[in-house]
């Protein structure tokens, strides 16, 4: 049985989000084109037009499926898990290193573009108040919902820096995970 226009044109939009995604890894924003996007995906650029308009529509179609995608596996429920644990799976998720060049790339774009600016201001809350959940699952002490919220306030920007500072610096992420855990469990006891 033929597949639906709609199911193809489904399949076409992922395989141009893939394309994207890693183009945007190769050459950063600035040397992300749609002309580059189409040659990449086999399409010519009238094809690739017919999908999104320009090069802000795609990235917005794109980064909000990246961003969803990567909220689900980063931040997901995790049952039964200690903050050392939490920490631990964090920094050392397999797509880690390749998020943060994405990452880089969306912080540039975003001072331009008021609708990838506004994606990442959503992305930022949502994770703000998953971290809370997990704070808040994985704590064994009673905790005010303010000192959760003030202990994420602190922890998202150390997150977000050490994307940018870990091939540098060169952390054991097992000792950093445990570091991490007492300062969080510290200011969430004594804060």
């Amino acid at each position: 049985m033929p597949k639906s226009r709609e199911h193809q044109n489904s399949l076409k939009r992922a395989a141009i989000a893939a394309t994207t995604l890693t183009l945007l890894e190769e050459y950063g924003g600035e040397g992300l084109s749609m002309r580059r996007v189409a040659e990449r995906s086999g399409m010519s650029l009238g094809n690739l037009q017919y999908h999104y308009k320009n090069k802000e529509e795609l990235l917005s179609a794109i980064l909000n499926d990246f961003l969803t995608q990567y909220l689900e596996e980063n931040w997901g429920e995790r049952e039964n898990c200690s903050l050392e644990q939490i920490f631990l799976q964090i920094l050392t998720h397999s797509s880690f290193d390749s998020c943060a060049i994405v990452f880089k790339e969306l912080w540039s774009l975003s001072t331009r573009n008021d609708s990838i600016n506004g994606m990442l201001d959503q992305f930022y809350q949502q994770t703000h108040e998953l971290f809370c959940q997990l704070l808040t699952a994985s704590c064994d002490f009673s905790v005010e919902d303010e000192k959760i919220a003030r202990t994420v306030n602190i922890l998202m920007p150390f997150l977000e820096g050490y994307c940018v500072t870990k091939k540098a610096l060169q952390p054991d992420p097992e000792v950093l995970a445990v570091d991490l855990a007492s300062l969080a469990e510290n200011f969430l006891k004594n804060g």
